[in-house]
């Protein structure tokens, strides 16, 4: 590794617990100080005394230390990743629900930091409905899973929940969150999320978008070290960390945001579903019922897409997305070129399982030289980093960018489903 790192190594109640042993051994082997947290249950496997050996530090794990009454605010403070490995089906549960009633739980809560989970347990527990929610609670947040494998399990049975091998955790912290990330340096912009437009001070037009997609490719972008900004429109969804987020209402505020905000950056992801209307006149005051019909005059919304284009500086790559009723290559191609984006990814919004405020999606790609790739039913989360892998293969980054030298924050990294 190119720098020592502060890594918090949280040990959970898994008969796994003893793999982090020599987990502790690699990260050290690659430079980093290593502290360990470890819940009560993880004491019961794993021997505490050989671990403050490897680690060269105590074992941490009473939240009400005589000695430090603020324990997980000062680990939290120079922690440069929080990796939970093994990472039971009991605290994945309290990671979800924000419980803090021992020291790792709490410091979960404090760090800001990356966070990264390598859950282990039998493969029953690990489907589980209670687990998988819990798993799309911590993907909305930006924890990264490192996914168990399929193999022996402490049962003695096959199946899918063995902890996933050393050299694949070591390999994902130095990859994801530790090394310059692929797109370090690189600055990019997402709109997301629905926009309202005013039909009087208290009801507007707007469409179903919960703005997931959006929200999980800037943490996708994040996690790959770009500095990520995210123009949002109204969601419920909370701020993926380490993205610098602006909130807009209206078209009319989004169009003048990415307007203003598109030069300075290298790749913009225009995944916000703008309605396409805006009442002309709004009504000054609440419309009351008089028992007669209103009529309402539209106007149409500038195409915020086509206007970036027009834009578009050389290195700079744009993405725009199509929620489509009705998926046709031909037509689909033809917005594409018209558009005059370096990419389209469309969807169908006539699937309930893939529809608005969905976790999961399917889409196709298309590029300006015909050509068409679908991508697969994945969450979004995974769904993003397939988008980002296909920019990486045909986005030449320019040798000398004015864009992307600012320093970046702590990101954390997105969970794989």
């Amino acid at each position: 590794m190119s720098m020592c790192r502060k890594i918090l190594l949280g040990i959970t109640g898994s008969i796994a617990a003893y793999k982090a042993l020599e987990l502790i051994r690699l990260l050290r082997q690659d430079g980093h100080d290593v502290q360990v947290v470890a819940t009560k249950s993880a004491l019961h496997f794993f021997p505490v005394l050989t671990a403050e050996v490897f680690s060269g530090h105590p074992v941490y794990s009473d939240l009400f230390d005589p000695a430090c009454s603020v324990r997980h605010i000062e680990l939290a403070r120079d922690a440069d990743a929080l990796l939970i490995a093994p990472a039971s089906a009991d605290f994945l549960s309290k990671m979800a629900l924000g419980l803090s009633d021992d020291l790792l739980s709490t410091l979960c809560l404090a760090v800001t930091c990356p966070v990264l989970v390598a859950p282990a347990m039998e493969e029953n527990m690990y489907v589980h409905p209670a687990i998988r929610e819990h798993r799309i609670t911590l993907a909305a947040r930006g924890v990264f899973e490192i996914a168990p494998e399929t193999g022996p399990l402490a049962s003695g049975k096959e199946g899918l929940g063995r902890f996933a091998s050393l050299e694949t955790i070591r390999h994902s912290l130095k990859t994801k969150l530790l090394e310059n990330g692929s797109w370090s340096g690189v600055r990019v912009l997402v709109s997301a999320g629905p926009t309202y437009e005013p039909i009087d001070p208290v009801r507007f037009l707007g469409n179903r978008s919960s703005g997931k997609m959006g929200y999980a490719l800037a943490a996708a972008s994040a996690a790959r070290g770009a500095h990520v900004t995210l123009i949002s429109g109204p969601t419920s969804l909370p701020p993926p960390p380490g993205v610098d987020v602006r909130r807009i209402e209206t078209a009319e505020d989004l169009a003048n945001s990415m307007s203003k905000m598109f030069p300075e950056h290298d790749i913009c992801f225009m995944a916000a579903a703008v309605s396409d209307y805006r009442p002309d006149r709004p009504h000054p005051s609440k419309k009351k019922k008089d028992g007669t019909s209103w009529t309402l005059s539209l106007l149409e919304n500038p195409d915020i897409l086509a206007s970036l284009s027009r834009q578009k500086s050389p290195g700079q790559f744009l993405v725009g997305f199509a929620a489509e009723s009705e998926m046709n290559p031909e037509k689909l191609l033809e917005k594409l070129r018209k558009k005059g984006a370096d990419m389209l990814l469309a969807n169908d919004i006539s699937r309930p399982d893939i529809g608005f405020s969905s976790d999961e999606n399917e889409m196709t790609l298309f590029s300006p030289d015909g050509t068409s790739l679908p991508l697969g039913k994945h969450s979004k989360t995974v769904l993003s980093n397939k988008i980002l892998d296909e920019i990486e293969k045909v986005w030449r980054r320019p040798a000398a960018s004015t864009k992307g030298n600012k320093e970046q924050p702590n990101e954390i990294a997105p969970l794989s489903d």
